[in-house]
């Protein structure tokens, strides 16, 4: 079998998967850690985590599927989508029994990925997700991001209403690809979050792998009810509840975050 093609650049690597040219980045050595970063949001929103997990792991940090300097030339965005993407990627890399760190999408993404790829890695820490659809996020959608439907933005009511929304969209997406990418990007992802798919016992049954659920204890968005809801539907799991954060406010809190991880990673590879 061949090698992936794979090449350097100065921020980091290419690889071809699944259809896409996925961007990476890579540090440290070790027991691989993958780390999947949130909707509209890059890879970079781990750097602060990078120092503490590198010291003892490889830890790879992708550009998700139409996110940052990743493609998406299909023009599809799902959770389902992004789990395959990202096993693999898994593949593709030849890691063996890598952990998986998921937060908001990239916590959709890594439930997916536990439900539908059993044995493929060592064990998921899942962050800051929803099983059934809050009103607030609802209304976060229609009101700040002007996602009206799957596929229907309203582009010019985020103009008027969100310059500062736009102007990190620019900053994240659109340096790295066409201007007025972030427009592309918003359909895209309302496609994605509009109906997003509620699991079922039968889904959480399929889960074999070690899992930590985590969440901040004022996340309206994705509350702590549903993370507690989850993690009891799962043999096994875990929950941790961080005091004093939102959705947002979670970077604020990263050393309790940093903790509670690699003390769940020390764990399940003491018992791998």
């Amino acid at each position: 079998m061949s090698e992936p093609a794979t090449f350097e650049i100065k921020q980091g690597y290419y690889i071809q998967v699944n259809g896409l040219s996925m961007y990476y980045e890579s540090s440290g050595d070790g027991i691989p850690v993958i780390l999947l970063h949130g909707g509209l949001s890059t890879s970079q929103m781990w750097v602060p985590v990078i120092p503490s997990f590198s010291r003892d792991y490889r830890v790879i940090t992708p550009d998700t599927r139409a996110h940052g300097r990743t493609d998406n030339p299909s023009g599809l965005l799902s959770f389902p989508l992004m789990a395959e993407d990202t096993a693999q990627f898994i593949q593709a890399l030849g890691l063996q029994k890598p952990l998986v760190v998921g937060y908001s999408n990239g916590g959709q993404t890594a439930l997916h990925m536990a439900m539908t790829y059993p044995g493929l890695v060592r064990g998921y820490m899942i962050g800051g997700i929803f099983n059934s659809m809050t009103t607030a996020w609802l209304q976060v959608m229609q009101g700040q991001l002007g996602i009206e439907g799957p596929g229907v933005v309203d582009v010019e009511r985020v103009i008027q209403q969100n310059p500062a929304v736009i102007r990190d969209l620019q900053q994240q997406h659109d340096v790295f690809h066409t201007p007025g990418y972030w427009k592309t990007l918003l359909v895209q992802a309302s496609r994605c979050w509009w109906n997003p798919p509620e699991h079922t016992q039968v889904d959480f049954d399929k889960i074999l792998d070690p899992i930590l659920f985590w969440c901040g204890d004022q996340d309206v968005f994705c509350p702590p009810e549903q993370s507690l809801e989850m993690s009891r539907r799962v043999k096994n799991a875990e929950l941790a509840v961080i005091p004093n954060a939102d959705h947002f406010t979670m970077i604020q809190h990263i050393d309790i975050v940093i903790l509670i991880l690699l003390s769940f990673m020390k764990r399940v590879i003491g018992t791998n």
